[in-house]
């Protein structure tokens, strides 16, 4: 069974006004324990609005959202629980920092769970650990902190909750490359050791290439693409019409094949690059060159 799953889902604002707009519209889908899910789409494709209503911070005008097989709205009452097992990461977290220490910052989830100072510190240590902040961090304010410093001080209150989904919206935005990949191997790292699944929103194909097992396209708030990285890159000319850019890699061997050169179209990232090109290399170069 997945652990999170949406049946025909559907989100509309402003509905019987001149500004009503649909932004989920039947959307049916599934992720299983463990799944590093990139979700992307071109602006306004519903994006935000999914990740919201699968964390229950928005409430669906019909359809169903379902943790563990339960619709989370079958009890209103309760949905302050499911986020803490559905934890979401908005863009620019750092802006949402408030307390006077980072500790405190982030012991403020496990701390509205009701745990014990023991667990909380236990979590706050571990957290701080996995997005690699520095333990003398945690005495210092928070705004005293770098932007990339920041982000991961945001990133370690919602991991604090030990969330089974995580969700990450534009975790990366605004950070040097450097910041970037640290982030990433956070992210990556986290879903491993707790078996966690995450769902990472992002508008960087080579983020999305480099750590996702699988990719969600949105478009118009419809899915119109769910599958494996691989297979969903591989359909690079489907996502070009649906106005979203390739990874590089993929544009570089797109450019290929149209020369005629048998170079494949399931590489995506560097390394697969590397492989798909040496044994034409080995071979005096005759086939790409």
């Amino acid at each position: 069974m997945s652990i999170l799953e949406t049946r025909d889902l559907r989100m509309t604002y402003g509905i019987k006004t001149p500004f009503e707009k649909t932004a989920a519209d039947g959307i049916s889908v599934a992720f299983e324990k463990g799944d590093l899910v990139g979700i992307i789409g071109h602006t306004g494709s519903g994006k935000s609005t999914l990740v919201q209503l699968l964390n229950g911070l928005l409430k669906p005008t019909s359809g169903q959202v379902l943790l563990d097989g339960a619709d989370i709205w079958a009890q209103p009452k309760e949905i302050r629980a499911v986020r803490f097992r559905v934890g979401l990461v908005f863009q620019y977290p750092e802006h949402q920092l408030f307390e006077e220490t980072c500790y405190q910052d982030i012991a403020f989830g496990p701390k509205n769970m009701g745990l014990s100072e023991e667990e909380i510190a236990a979590r706050v240590q571990q957290a701080a650990a996995y997005v690699d902040l520095d333990p003398e961090l945690l005495k210092k304010s928070p705004f005293d902190l770098s932007g990339g410093e920041k982000r991961r001080v945001a990133i370690a209150g919602v991991l604090a909750m030990r969330p089974e989904v995580l969700i990450l919206d534009e975790p990366t935005a605004g950070l040097d490359p450097k910041g970037r990949d640290t982030i990433l191997n956070q992210i990556r790292a986290y879903r491993d050791e707790m078996n966690a699944t995450v769902l990472l929103v992002s508008h960087s194909m080579e983020d999305v290439a480099r750590v996702a097992d699988k990719v969600l396209v949105l478009d118009h708030g419809r899915v119109a693409l769910y599958d494996t990285t691989e297979a969903v890159f591989a359909r690079a000319e489907e996502l070009s019409a649906l106005g979203l850019s390739v990874p590089a890699v993929t544009r570089i061997f797109m450019g290929l094949r149209e020369k005629g050169l048998p170079v494949g179209n399931n590489a995506y990232t560097v390394e697969q690059a590397v492989e798909a090109l040496l044994p034409h290399l080995r071979k005096g170069g005759e086939a790409v060159c």
